[in-house]
């Protein structure tokens, strides 16, 4: 698919098609979302959408289900909304007749292009060809389609001070993938969102939106909040106030892409009054609510299942109507906006931000890594490893990088160090690693504990720096990782406990429980990736 362009600085189209389409495309101008056709600012009025009722396959694709999208498209018209948001789908599956539908019925995609098996893990994140290539996949299938309004890069990844590192890896995934998108000829926008916590919030907003290089940053930024919880909470009470406060400067578009606490049942969603009124509508782009389907979390507003027509409402689906239909929000028009905003200051690495935020990883290069694999003299016999057997060589590598220096497979956030192989797969990482120890043990000794290595006399390739010239996924040109500064120039080192406010200005009220997150990794924990944590933590799962 190919996208017009506009004349107007600072406009990029997001969605078109090269045929004619029952949908406007969409434009961003500044801060705000615009009809191109019409002008008019837009305002997401949407609802998630994953059901999982009745599910029987493990690859949920509820775009994919065309009996479904009748069912639901239909309930989608009732209630008025313009936009859905979808956490998970399987790219291999024909989408066509649900997004047709969807967009003769005026409904915009708001697609993650992660997925559960495919997604950067916020305890051991790491950013390689393997997820970027899945990735890519899933932006290849969707591209024709002109009701495609975004894509987001990650959700609520990095949820708490000791996983900020994986903020890292989540930037340098939307910059990478921003640029596939880019030289596709497209110009689909690719966002984040994140959880709203209280003490990394701040420096998420900024980090996502901090640089020189326009590539590497956020296109919108999406918040993930449950603090308006029942009729009892009001704009200042809930904390929406604050939120607004903190975006109130920022120069790209901002939107809830979740709300809707279920505290208090059923919901009335007086939020919406406010979301989409005069104490919002200058700062947000509207928001999408969670969730259309009732689940065990019990946020949903209808009782839904798959292979079934029938279409159970609740309380909430009433009350989520009423406040939509009164939702009128009074936007500007593009001609005679201004913006005027300008990217954030990059947040400094603390005791509460463990990334410096002027370096990012590095795009992965399958060339580089194959390269280097070629050049071993000691690996692995086999080119899997089982479950037990990636078990039992994590402690080995561990026990490896404890002896002898792993800076080229290993990172470290906080001071923006980042191996050559280190964006290379943890098998790789791996072979890399007994191959060190081969050398140092001067070739007597090629072993992995009980897993099976072989000795390779006459490698492939006989000089292993010439690996470092490969060129990346992208086709840039390869160089040494440890000499490349992704451009968020504006940052420096500190170790101070400052919470990254930056050009905006942080709250500190704390967060209403939210729902488990649909596409990031597991539980938090500390995660640091000197040379020993990458080799016996992300080395640790190697079962591919």
């Amino acid at each position: 698919m190919k996208f017009a362009s506009l004349a107007s600085a600072g406009i990029g189209v997001l969605c078109a098609s090269s045929v004619a389409a029952a949908i406007d495309p969409l434009v961003i101008k500044g801060s705000k979302w615009f009809n191109s056709k019409t002008g008019e600012q837009f305002f997401f009025k949407g609802v998630a959408y994953q059901p999982r009722t009745g599910l029987t396959s493990n690859n949920p694709d509820p775009l994919a289900d065309v009996a479904g999208c009748k069912r639901d498209v239909a309930v989608f018209k009732e209630l008025g909304i313009n936009s859905i948001r979808v956490y998970e789908v399987d790219y291999t599956n024909s989408h066509d007749e649900c997004m047709k539908m969807l967009e003769d019925a005026g409904i915009y995609l708001l697609l993650d292009m992660p997925s559960p098996q495919y997604s950067i893990n916020r305890n051991e994140p790491h950013w390689d060809h393997d997820l970027m290539s899945h990735w890519q996949a899933k932006v290849d299938k969707f591209a024709d389609y002109p009701n495609l309004a975004a894509w987001i890069a990650g959700n609520e990844v990095a949820n708490d001070v000791d996983t900020t590192p994986s903020a890292a890896f989540v930037k340098a995934a939307l910059r990478d993938m921003k640029a596939y998108i880019k030289a596709k000829g497209l110009s689909t926008p690719v966002g984040y969102a994140d959880n709203d916590d209280p003490k990394i919030r701040m420096n998420l907003i900024n980090f996502f939106n901090c640089g020189d290089d326009d590539t590497a940053r956020a296109d919108f930024y999406g918040i993930n909040t449950y603090r308006w919880c029942g009729d009892k909470s009001d704009f200042k009470t809930s904390g929406y106030e604050d939120i607004t406060k903190n975006m109130t400067d920022y120069s790209i578009p901002s939107l809830l892409t979740e709300y809707g606490c279920n505290l208090v049942r059923p919901r009335t969603f007086s939020e919406i009054k406010s979301l989409y009124g005069p104490d919002m509508q200058d700062t947000f782009s509207g928001g999408i609510m969670y969730e259309y389907t009732e689940e065990d979390n019990k946020y949903g507003i209808v009782k839904v299942s798959y292979g079934d027509s029938k279409v159970e409402k609740n309380d909430d689906f009433d009350n989520f109507k009423k406040a939509l239909e009164a939702a009128q929000p009074k936007g500007v028009k593009m001609d005679s906006y201004k913006p005027s905003g300008k990217p954030s200051t990059c947040p400094k690495a603390s005791s509460v931000w463990h990334v410096k935020s002027d370096v990012l990883p590095p795009t992965p290069s399958q060339a580089r890594c194959q390269c280097m694999m070629d050049s071993l003299g000691c690996t692995f016999k086999n080119e899997k490893l089982s479950a037990s057997e990636g078990k039992q060589v994590g402690e080995i590598i561990g026990s490896i990088c404890g002896q002898t220096s792993c800076d080229a497979i290993s990172t470290d956030t906080t001071k923006g160090t980042y191996g050559d192989y280190s964006a290379c797969d943890s098998f790789q990482r791996a072979a890399w690693a007994i191959n060190k120890n081969y050398e140092n043990q001067r070739g007597a000794v090629c072993e992995a504990g009980d897993i099976g290595t072989k000795i390779v006399s006459s490698p492939k390739q006989s000089d292993a720096s010439k690996c470092l010239s490969m060129k990346d996924d992208l086709g840039q040109a390869g160089s040494s990782s440890s000499s490349n500064n992704n451009n968020n120039s504006n940052d420096s080192d500190s170790d101070d406990d400052s919470n990254g406010q930056g050009s905006q200005n942080g709250s500190s009220d704390e967060d209403d429980d939210a729902p488990e997150d649909a596409t990031s990794g597991a539980s938090s924990a500390a995660v640091q990736l000197s040379a020993v944590a990458v080799a016996a933590a992300a080395v640790g799962v190697l079962a591919f």
